[in-house]
């Protein structure tokens, strides 16, 4: 439903704060050959190595065999900014993509937690975690290529409406996970972190561009 500022959105839920993102880097390395050594400590090092591969095997063939799917973490999605409705000053619909590109199958479970970040009234990286709709939700599975959504639904500032908040990326964290992704986003929304139903929050995940 489209309507103008302020707006009274579904009771929501205040979506805790985030954890920082992580991110990997590659390095390089040379070694050089030493003279092996022997004795106990030696083999009780490689006997321990060798139990606890064993044991990972083990563990990961009593997994695919019960099929279990482990859960999308950020390591294996690809973020996207997807279609976006809504146009001026009106409440306005930006969706985000999180597509599976890893070879094995995953899944989602409701709502990623979410936080719009960027200036607001001087301050930068200011971080407003954005509140859920009531909407009802079912586990999504992904296969590898698959892509699912969730929609962010949000109020644009305009002068003279409050604060705006200079937004320049999202920081989510998939739902029942703990890793960060962020996704650039440049986009002025009005700032309603104090209001008990701000006219900007988010749907759960489903399946779909």
């Amino acid at each position: 439903m489209q309507f103008r500022k302020p707006v009274a959105a579904s009771a929501c839920l205040i979506s805790v704060g985030l954890l920082a993102a992580g991110c990997s880097s590659s390095s390089s390395s040379s070694t050089t050959s030493s003279p092996a050594t022997t004795g106990t400590g030696s083999a009780s090092a490689a006997q321990t190595a060798t139990q606890a591969s064993a044991t990972a095997t083990a563990t990961s063939s009593a997994t695919q065999a019960a099929g279990v799917t482990a859960a999308c973490t950020v390591g294996v999605l690809q973020v996207a900014l997807g279609t976006k409705t809504g146009t001026g000053d009106e409440q306005t619909t930006q969706a985000v993509d999180l597509t599976n590109k890893s070879s094995s199958s995953c899944t989602m479970d409701g709502f990623p937690g979410v936080n719009l970040v960027g200036t607001a009234s001087g301050q930068k990286n200011y971080s407003w975690p954005l509140t859920r709709s009531s909407a009802k939700y079912s586990t999504v599975t992904l296969k590898s290529g698959e892509s699912a959504h969730f929609d962010l639904v949000y109020l644009p500032f305009a002068a003279g409406d409050g604060t705006e908040l200079a937004v320049t990326k999202i920081v989510l964290t998939p739902p029942n996970t703990t890793s960060q992704a962020n996704l650039t986003w440049s986009q002025p929304v009005l700032l309603q972190d104090a209001a008990t139903h701000p006219g900007t929050w988010i749907t759960p995940v489903t399946a779909g561009s």
